[in-house]
């Protein structure tokens, strides 16, 4: 861990009146673990324990700096982690979480006994530590993300109370101290609002980041009866404050719900922002300029905008079946591999399967889609935008689909799944590499598509496939999906 002992020592040493001082000498020689351990368990109560609120924010300021990175390289752990996560995983991960919560309440601490005290003097730290916390409890909520997992409940009472605490519209304009307040509350709202569980798990720290930078331009006000009824659904949220929840759009709302009460976010300007980005043309100038692709960008717009709902109600029904992830073993499962897929199977010739399927149970089904609970098997890196192949037990029939959703608690993990296509085949390249050839796409139209590895194909280009022992001619079309492990496109008839 690169925690210095000599610059904490020179940050953290202080003295009590009786003489009392910080203990670092634990620190010498300890593993990463054994290091936020001390500082869990001895360094934070000690800060705690003192009785100045500007020496006890100093001190968890100079603390946060250097654990930094060592909780940097432990996030992105985590959101590498296969899952379901293993246990090693899981306790690094609650490690982290609880070390941010720790220091969260330090923070806490320090702003409501600023906040009982009146007075110039006590203003600036009381706002400077609100602040520390909502940004703690964001990062909480972020982590919770890492590892496709809900944030906490209690998460979202904690930052509806801070800030009405700081800055609750119906009471006082917005000024330097309360803005940035309120900017924090606003990007943790904006990332619950993008769905990251909707997201690739690569893309959340852009998504994290486009969140804190789009905060600006959401607009919150009270939600009293006249306002809303001038207000069109999307994309406004409703935010009732005695909930642990961050709010639904006004969409989805029922007819006779009371919409009075609570906070009214507007997203209007958010998603006008978004729009300027992905019609930003090169040389123009652009505020604010997202770092984030153009696919990222629309995903973010959908989600905001309340257009990606379930088209379909679920049937709850739960069978196993065997599901395979990547391309390569989807292809290898499609092209024979399904008829001996169970575990206990061996392959005629001796040689291993070229791919290793999981036990997963179907906790509902859709027209287009399931959700498909983990239940023993491989442990794969599961992300949004992956292909799976899903065949139920006692079934010969194979689905193809992509990755929409990854929900991970403690004990469990959830795929929501988009059926691709009601027939596929396994399909040789001019270049001789396999595809997926997908026969039909009920969710784009009537035209066929193909699955591919990245940078295989363009836009444009004529192929010669082999179906069924026919040759058909067949353009590439636009791309559907891409990422770093497959393309996507669509087939068009040759002009």
């Amino acid at each position: 861990m690169s925690v210095s002992l000599q610059r904490l020592r020179e940050l953290l040493s202080f003295a009590h009146p009786s003489g009392d001082t910080v203990a670092l000498s634990g620190m010498t020689g300890d593993s990463r673990h054994d290091a936020l351990v001390h500082i869990y368990h001895d360094v934070l109560p000690q800060i705690a324990r003192q009785r100045g609120r500007l020496q006890r924010f100093r001190q968890l300021e100079a603390v946060c700096q250097e654990i930094e990175p060592a909780l940097a390289e432990l996030e992105c752990q985590t959101s590498a982690a296969p899952l379901p996560l293993s246990p090693a995983a899981r306790t690094s991960a609650l490690q982290v979480d609880n070390l941010i919560k720790r220091l969260a309440q330090c923070y806490a601490d320090i702003a409501h006994s600023a906040s009982k005290r009146s007075g110039n003097e006590t203003a600036p730290l009381f706002y400077r530590a609100t602040q520390r916390v909502i940004t703690l409890l964001a990062r909480r909520q972020l982590l919770a993300h890492r590892a496709c997992a809900l944030p906490s409940a209690r998460s979202w009472l904690q930052l509806h109370a801070l800030y009405q605490m700081t800055c609750h519209p119906g009471r006082q304009a917005l000024n330097g101290d309360t803005a940035p307040i309120e900017h924090e509350y606003l990007g943790a709202l904006l990332l619950a609002y993008f769905d990251p569980q909707r997201q690739p798990r690569g893309d959340l720290d852009t998504v994290y980041r486009c969140a804190r930078q789009l905060a600006p331009y959401a607009v919150v006000s009270v939600a009293r009866r006249e306002a809303l009824a001038q207000q069109t659904t999307s994309p406004h949220f409703l935010v009732r404050v005695e909930e642990a929840h961050p709010g639904l759009p006004l969409s989805h709302q029922s007819a006779d719900e009371p919409k009075t009460g609570g906070l009214l976010i507007d997203c209007t300007e958010v998603l006008a922002a978004i729009d300027r980005n992905l019609a930003h043309q090169p040389g123009q100038t652009l505020q604010p300029e997202l770092a984030a692709p153009p696919a990222l960008l629309q995903s973010l717009r959908l989600a905001l905008d309340g257009r990606s709902a379930r088209r379909f109600g679920r049937i709850r029904f739960r069978p196993r079946a065997d599901l395979v992830n990547g391309l390569d073993e989807v292809i290898a499962f499609l092209d024979g591999g399904a008829c001996s897929r169970r575990l206990l199977d061996t392959p005629e010739d001796g040689n291993p399967r070229p791919f290793v399927s999981g036990e997963w149970s179907l906790v509902n089904e859709s027209p287009d889609g399931f959700l498909a609970r983990f239940v023993r098997g491989k442990r794969s890196s599961f992300g949004v935008g992956q292909i799976v192949a899903l065949q139920p037990r006692e079934s010969c029939r194979t689905h193809v689909c992509l990755v929409r959703r990854v929900i991970a608690g403690r004990n469990r993990l959830e795929l929501g799944l988009q059926l691709l296509s009601p027939q596929v085949s396994v399909v040789i390249l001019p270049d001789g590499d396999r595809a997926i050839f997908l026969h039909g796409l009920p969710a784009w139209g009537a035209q066929a598509g193909l699955i591919v590895s990245p940078n295989t194909l363009r836009s444009g280009q004529q192929l010669s496939l082999k179906i069924f022992g026919q040759t058909i001619e067949r353009r590439i079309g636009r791309v559907m999906e891409a990422n770093e492990g497959l393309e996507f496109f669509t087939l068009e008839q040759p002009s």
